[in-house]
């Protein structure tokens, strides 16, 4: 049997993706509509739209997005019903793990079963999981702070962006999942204000005191796009206060911030080697939605390439 070759989808060629497919009511239309599709999407990244190929015959599709420059998500695997799946899946991953290896790209799957078949492809292809995100929630309708707070607190807008900086920096030091080492903090912050949008307000981001001594830094933060819902962007505690349990004090206190300005749900994460983090989530009440598994290539060895990326 041949060996299965894997290559970009090219634009012209879309009706080869579409072979996959049960045969739509108007091919047409159906074709039309992917052309749009491939033509929004496919000029991120030509490893976003790959086509398997037992000799001339499409025996597989494998649609993906880059969330970042490092971080690829597959959307969607179609393999033919009568290829060998684990053959079509092996050879898909083998094409993409040497540029992941070159470019440092982490792939992001779910643990959940609707997932099976991603995960599947990754291990058989030689990716190994990196880190592991869990997700959390809590409805905060009826929350209210259950500890007392020994805190003051101070805004963003009140202590300016300068001294802000330098205390969320300090809490961040040493913080083995906050790997600020080699980057620009105000380029990290600046990331935050963006991904706030139009929902960013100056007033929200706190630093926390103890006898006018800083100790940590909670930003809550509602979803820019989701109205009632909300997160906390980043909640730390500088090094000589760690071990005290304030960082529960801070996560408790970010969302009854949050549920006092009309946020009414909360969604949070964490690396889940962050032992005291997880444990935070757990005392204050968030129950666990699901688990991201970040995947990196073995090795730079296989048949893929990273051609010609359009601007």
């Amino acid at each position: 049997m041949p060996e299965i070759e894997v290559r970009p989808l090219e634009a012209g060629s879309e009706a080869r993706w579409l072979e996959l497919e049960p045969p739509p009511e108007d091919p047409a239309e159906r074709l039309r509509e992917f052309v749009e599709h491939f033509a929004e999407k496919g000029r991120q990244d030509p490893r976003c739209f790959l086509v398997a190929f037992d000799e001339d015959r499409v025996v597989g599709t494998l649609e993906g997005l880059f969330f970042d420059p490092e971080v690829y998500f597959i959307r969607k695997v179609s393999v033919a019903e009568d290829a060998a799946r684990p053959s079509v899946e092996m050879a898909f991953g083998k094409y993409l793990a040497p540029s992941f290896a070159e470019d440092s790209v982490l792939v992001l799957a779910w643990d959940r079963p609707d997932a099976a078949a991603i995960n599947r492809l990754l291990t058989v292809s030689d990716f190994v999981i990196e880190k592991r995100k869990a997700f959390v929630r809590k409805d905060l309708t009826e929350y209210r702070l259950p500890y007392e707070d020994p805190f003051s607190y101070r805004s963003l807008a009140e202590v300016g962006e300068e001294g802000f900086l330098e205390i969320m920096t300090a809490a961040a030091h040493g913080d083995p999942f906050e790997n600020v080492e080699g980057r620009d903090p105000k380029e990290d912050f600046d990331e935050l204000v963006k991904y706030a949008g139009s929902k960013f307000d100056d007033t929200w981001w706190s630093i926390a005191y103890l006898d006018d001594r800083p100790v940590g830094v909670v930003l809550p933060q509602e979803f820019s796009d989701a109205d009632g819902e909300g997160t906390l962007f980043y909640v730390g505690v500088l090094p000589e206060f760690r071990g005290k349990h304030f960082g529960r004090i801070l996560h408790a206190r970010g969302l009854a911030f949050l549920r006092s300005h009309g946020v009414l749900k909360y969604a949070g994460s964490t690396d889940t080697r962050n032992l005291p983090m997880m444990r935070v989530f757990e005392v204050n009440g968030c129950e666990r939605t699901g688990t991201q598994l970040f995947y990196k290539p073995l090795s730079k060895r296989g048949a893929g390439e990273k051609t010609g990326t359009e601007a």
